[in-house]
């Protein structure tokens, strides 16, 4: 049975179809969890521009959207070829910070993922932040959940250093807003793992925390620490000792799932 969409009226909800093609796909032939977050990632945009607070709306203003904070929980796994359905939805703002969350629905109707995001608009010439409250009242907002959470602040890990790697950053890492794209974080963390674990395991939770920015021409460093099927991955700045970003990985047996 198919997903329906009588509970996502157009004037709050924004849907998109898509299918898991092979670049989209691991070695496993599953949904990777780079792609999955360039699809976060991308609705996001696309749903925020329709409503008029699109990169292009905001950059009148010298302003950009910023993503804070992640968190997706994983149910059941897509696979190559599978079509899908993703739904991203914004809620009301507190503060300094603007939540849109997220699920993921199998051709049969099924949720397979739900995620919960957090955002800032920050001022692209001092990258401070801008308060919501005096324009972003006007959204059709929704209190629907797609988790019983926000995306949370990740807790330093006490893990031993399990891997370590240190490299520069390079173009092809930079987005349009002049720093690391936010996907190309979860790439890296997911290049901290070695081929075998990915045989036998599948993230059923992801969180990121988007700490400070990093830059071309700078180096980050990675580091993984981990415990059993609990995982922690550090992007820090080795020269300002800056945290760039953290990821915490919570992993299941792939035949679990």
């Amino acid at each position: 049975m198919a997903i329906d969409k009588t509970q996502f009226p157009k004037s709050q909800f924004f849907t998109e179809e898509i299918k898991v093609h092979s670049y989209d796909s691991d070695f496993n032939q599953n949904l990777s969890i780079k792609s999955f977050f360039n699809f976060l990632q991308e609705i996001a945009w696309e749903h925020a521009q329709t409503l008029g607070y699109g990169w292009e709306h905001l950059m009148k203003n010298s302003w950009f959207w910023a993503l804070v904070r992640m968190e997706a929980d994983i149910f059941h796994k897509l696979k190559w070829t599978d079509k899908a359905t993703l739904v991203t939805w914004p809620r009301k703002d507190e503060g300094i910070f603007a939540y849109r969350d997220f699920e993921l629905y199998n051709s049969e109707g099924v949720k397979c993922i739900a995620a919960s995001s957090s955002w800032l608009v920050l001022n692209v010439n001092n990258r401070r932040p801008v308060r919501l409250s005096e324009w972003y009242n006007d959204m059709p907002f929704s209190t629907r959940q797609a988790l019983n959470r926000n995306a949370d602040k990740l807790k330093e890990s006490d893990m031993p250093i399990a891997y370590s790697e240190e490299f520069p950053i390079t173009v092809g890492d930079i987005d349009m807003n002049g720093h690391v794209n936010n996907v190309r974080y979860i790439d890296w963390a997911y290049n901290a793992f070695p081929v075998d674990h990915y045989k036998k395991y599948y993230p059923e939770k992801v969180a990121v925390n988007f700490n400070a920015e990093a830059l071309y021409g700078d180096n980050v460093k990675v580091e993984l620490r981990k415990d059993n099927l609990n995982s922690t991955v550090d992007i820090v700045n080795p020269t300002t000792g800056k945290n760039n970003c953290r990821i915490n990985f919570q992993w299941k047996e792939l035949e679990k799932f």
